[in-house]
């Protein structure tokens, strides 16, 4: 499958898991679960973007640009229309695709560049942008996953094998940590860990990943930019339908 065609499946699970709000809770988790695929998906295809577009400079400016709409967009509505914190809409996947790809932009600079010092300083900058959103202090939505994901994906791009294991090797402490210091270990009490947090299922993105053929698809704008513009649609959508429904 190209690119186009799993973005658009991709597309469909990121609706079905945002529509969870609106369906009964029991929905919620197992439709939480089996949607972790999703951001790393996107996640993936920007590397692959990184690797093949013509302008890294546009690139990363278009990423950053729709996350300063997502940003304006999702404050106009929290504040003028919603005013509940309960119902805000906070997602912004772009913003964090944008810092993941600035990281791997110093990483490649930090490999061409032939001064030591520049070299040095590049890396600990780098270093220093990854943990800030790893340990959360730059609100990138899914950073702790997305970030690691992207770099794996980035330095293990020609290998599929160790990629893979690569992200295996990832999903062990995402599993454990939400089992840490539980006052019990039952069956039920780690079910329900689990299914809380279940961001360890990020793994089931593999597949997919083997369905793509490398190739984009279609070369026509209104496949570039649906992306851009479904996702922060679909959100306020829901975000207003959700609204309105609990203050009808």
């Amino acid at each position: 499958m190209n690119g186009n065609q799993l973005k658009l499946f991709m597309m469909s699970l990121m609706l079905l898991d945002h529509l969870a709000i609106l369906l009964p809770l029991q929905f919620g988790d197992p439709i939480h679960m089996v949607t972790r695929c999703v951001a790393v998906f996107f996640a993936f295809m920007a590397v692959e973007g990184f690797h093949y577009t013509r302008s890294r400079k546009n690139y990363l400016l278009r990423l950053y640009g729709w996350a300063v709409i997502m940003f304006i967009g999702n404050t106009l509505i929290n504040t003028l229309i919603i005013k509940d914190p309960m119902y805000f809409s906070h997602n912004n996947i772009f913003l964090t695709l944008a810092v993941g790809v600035t990281i791997l932009s110093l990483i490649d600079f930090a490999k061409r560049v032939k001064k030591p010092v520049v070299k040095i300083v590049t890396t600990i900058v780098t270093i220093i942008l990854t943990l800030a959103v790893c340990l959360g202090l730059i609100p990138a939505e899914g950073g702790l996953v997305v970030i690691p994901f992207m770099l794996l994906s980035y330095f293990f791009r020609d290998n599929a094998k160790k990629r893979d294991l690569s992200y295996m090797i990832l999903a062990i402490p995402l599993l454990i940590m939400p089992l840490l210091g539980l006052p019990d270990y039952s069956f039920e009490m780690i079910k329900m860990q689990l299914s809380g947090n279940p961001e360890f299922l990020f793994i089931l993105v593999i597949p997919f990943i083997h369905l793509y053929n490398g190739s984009k698809g279609s070369s026509n704008p209104a496949f570039k930019y649906l992306f851009y513009v479904f996702y922060p649609a679909h959100l306020w959508i829901i975000t207003l339908v959700n609204f309105y429904l609990h203050h009808s």
